[in-house]
């Protein structure tokens, strides 16, 4: 199986930014830990100037770096092998007004330990409490640890960025999803 790490769409011009008014309420690695959230009742809102960019996306960009997805996408989504939380958003333009658009927080709770480092590119650092902590520039991962996941985070302290399946990648493709770009990475 071929396997990608999912990022936003940098070639794409005046794509809609979102940006969070509630900092506060968030600890900084919310939705990035591969843990279930546990207050999704809380009204998350989200903000976004026209004047930065206009057009809508299946994975929207944010200030936060939270995964930000559509309706399309997290129909998708469900239909994939993976353990994903949703979270409703509400979204308003730089003036407060609603705009009634349905999208979600995609908290990835699926974490798998599959990073190959004899295929990946990376440096150590010892943290005291935590140990060994690798920063990866370039990701290998074994692929009889990924538990057959179309999408997933890596465990090890490796989990803010998601990976996905070249079957997740394909239903992309045919929906013809937008905001996302794929880079393989190495498996062994």
């Amino acid at each position: 199986m071929r396997y990608y790490k999912l990022s936003m769409d940098m070639e794409r011009e005046n794509d809609i930014i979102l940006h969070c008014k509630n900092r506060e309420r968030f600890e900084s690695y919310t939705f990035k830990d591969g843990e279930y959230y546990h207050n999704e009742n809380a009204r998350t809102e989200l903000f976004f100037d026209e004047k930065e960019g206009n057009i809508w996306t299946d994975y929207l960009a944010n200030d936060e770096g939270w995964f930000i997805v559509s309706e399309r996408l997290r129909s998708l989504l469900q239909k994939m092998n993976s353990d994903i939380q949703f979270i409703d958003v509400s979204i308003y333009d730089i003036k407060g007004a609603n705009t009634e658009k349905k999208y979600y927080i995609a908290n990835i709770i699926k974490v798998v330990d599959a990073l190959c480092l004899d295929k990946s590119d990376y440096f150590e650092t010892y943290i005291e409490g935590k140990g060994m902590i690798y920063s990866v520039s370039k990701y290998g991962i074994y692929d009889n640890k990924t538990e057959e996941a179309d999408i997933f985070k890596l465990d090890n302290w490796q989990q803010v960025p998601i990976f996905v399946s070249e079957t997740f990648k394909k239903a992309i493709e045919l929906n013809e999803c937008t905001g996302m770009s794929f880079r393989e990475i190495a498996v062994e």
